[in-house]
């Protein structure tokens, strides 16, 4: 990428970075399939307003494609992601500020496309768990399969399953993506579930077209540059995570045996809250930081578990201790970086911790009266202009 590509800086001291209207979505373990009756009503209302567009995701919608060209690994087809927190000074060079995110490094916007195919396959794929008509239910898997074809199948506009150009330093030159790959394509694991949930539902020829895209990309992960990078890299969580759920489409033994020795060997290297938190501690933006690994950790957490609904197995005590000590470390020992007063502000950062305290709770089996009347209340979206958004709720009764 040149450096006129991406709009000229001055240094900055960092300053405050302002309240979202809404929260950042938080990535959760496989939905129960039984809820309540408020959460089926915002399903349904988020349903409809899905079905009521006919908007389809693809990277080669994203504004700006990869740059470099198809016979050298590159082309429109490929995810093309910048790394978020560099800026260009005055001078031409590039600089990092920590936990700044340059808008301009957000325009190749592939990342967003492939977020917002994720979550409407994912949230379709809860609709047609409860929905009945049989109308609206071939609604739902109409949509769900033309997403599915224009994101994975149609040549034209399709995703390589190869994540070479994400993450791309926007100053260097020849272009190229790193390890990092995985947080760009996390969202995936929701097409995932989304096929565990639905995909009895869904065309089988479609569904095995899908099935062989996430092998193929388990197969680049295992076996490239970048992927065993990826996993060789300090905190792998986000590799191990997607490469378990990927694993779980077609074997569960296989993905449950991936994610019980990735644990181990991450329990093994940080054994304690202060040692898993700590690099976080070290930034600016510290809170976010924290909860961001705390995320793939309870992901990863979940899949040493089977997959099937009925056999309502939950991690090992172990593990479920470690997760208590990791949630009240944060509840009682992180304060705020320097950036994130007021984004992080305890109203809003144990509002997120919430999630992840109710999923320990529930794999516990000890949710009081209270939690429970709290729970299907909804998630405590105080501190934000809009609150949690519809999906966030929906989620909120699948926990």
């Amino acid at each position: 990428m040149s450096s006129e590509t991406l709009s000229q800086t001055q240094t900055q001291t960092p300053k405050p970075l302002s309240i979202p209207a809404d929260p950042l979505d938080i990535l959760l373990p496989l939905p129960k399939q039984t809820t309540d009756t408020n959460t089926i009503t915002i399903l349904h209302e988020l349903v409809d307003e899905i079905l009521s567009t006919n908007e389809t995701y693809s990277v080669t919608f994203s504004p700006v494609l990869c740059p470099v060209e198809k016979d050298e690994g590159g082309g429109k087809n490929q995810l093309f992601t910048v790394k978020p927190y560099w800026w260009q000074t005055e001078d031409g060079k590039w600089e990092w500020r920590d936990g700044q995110r340059n808008p301009e490094c957000a325009k190749p916007q592939g990342q967003e496309q492939l977020q917002a195919l994720a979550k409407e396959v994912h949230t379709l794929a809860l609709g047609l768990l409860y929905i009945t008509d049989f109308e609206r239910r071939q609604e739902c898997i109409g949509k769900i399969q033309t997403l599915l074809k224009t994101f994975f199948v149609d040549p034209e506009t399709r995703m390589e399953p190869q994540v070479r150009f994400s993450q791309c330093h926007p100053g260097e030159d020849p272009i190229r993506g790193n390890d990092a790959f995985v947080i760009a394509i996390r969202f995936l694991i929701l097409v995932d579930q989304a096929i565990i949930l639905a995909g009895s539902c869904i065309d089988s020829r479609l569904v095995m077209q899908v099935k062989s895209w996430i092998h193929e990309q388990a197969e680049w992960m295992l076996t490239s540059e970048q992927g065993l990078k990826a996993k060789s890299s300090r905190k792998p969580l986000w590799y191990y995570v997607i490469l378990s759920c990927h694993l779980r489409l077609s074997s569960d033994e296989e993905s449950i045996t991936q994610a019980k020795i990735a644990f181990g060997e991450w329990m093994n290297v940080y054994p304690t809250a202060e040692k898993a938190f700590e690099n976080e501690l070290k930034h600016d933006n510290r809170r976010h930081r924290c909860l961001f690994t705390l995320e793939p950790i309870f992901l990863l957490a979940s899949l040493t578990v089977s997959r099937n609904q009925e056999s309502n197995q939950i991690p090992n005590d172990e593990i479920k201790d470690y997760l208590h000590n990791l949630i009240d470390f944060l509840k009682t020992k992180v304060e705020k970086g320097p950036i994130e007063d007021p984004l992080e502000n305890d109203i809003r950062f144990k509002a997120k911790l919430e999630w992840f305290e109710n999923i320990l709770k529930n794999w516990n089996n000890s949710l009081t009266d209270l939690d429970i009347q709290v729970k299907r209340q909804g998630p405590n979206g105080e501190g934000w202009q809009n609150g949690w958004n519809k999906r966030m709720r929906i989620l909120w009764g699948f926990i």
